[in-house]
């Protein structure tokens, strides 16, 4: 029953990745000089809000695999990582760390400066995302 739980939470995951995946391949790099209209913004939003449900539903599908695994629940997400790293489902407890930042950030980026650096690590980090879920759906489907 659990480790239905953890597979149907990676498969929202996936479908998560997928439209993230989407979004990055449209990606036209965001001019700070620019004026955008609400229209065109939309499109800066839905790859916000892609990024940002992505990341939320890794370290979903994170605390549901290290209840499975391990029976508890760590106090931390640094904690969760780097059980689930020495357990060889994760690989980088910093970039999930850096990811989860980052994600924290989003909503509070306004001025078109700030904007442009943030669509910048959501295009870096949202395509090691992408890298780091196939890794993880190959290491799910050995799940004991």
């Amino acid at each position: 029953m659990q480790k239905e739980l953890v597979l149907r939470s990676f498969r929202d995951l996936e479908r998560a990745v997928f439209l993230l995946k989407s979004s990055l391949d449209a990606y036209k790099p965001y001019d700070p000089s620019k004026e955008y209209s609400p229209e065109e913004m939309e499109y800066y939003d839905s790859l916000s809000f892609r990024f940002e449900k992505a990341v939320e539903l890794a370290l979903s599908v994170f605390k549901s695999l290290e209840i499975y695994l391990f029976g508890e629940q760590s106090d931390t997400l640094r904690t969760r990582l780097l059980r689930l790293q020495r357990a060889n489902y994760v690989d980088s407890v910093d970039f999930w760390i850096s990811a989860r930042i980052l994600r924290n950030k989003i909503p509070h980026a306004y001025l078109p400066g700030e904007l442009k650096d943030i669509y910048d690590d959501i295009v870096k980090l949202g395509k090691e995302v992408i890298e780091k879920v196939q890794k993880l759906k190959a290491k799910l489907n050995e799940l004991p």
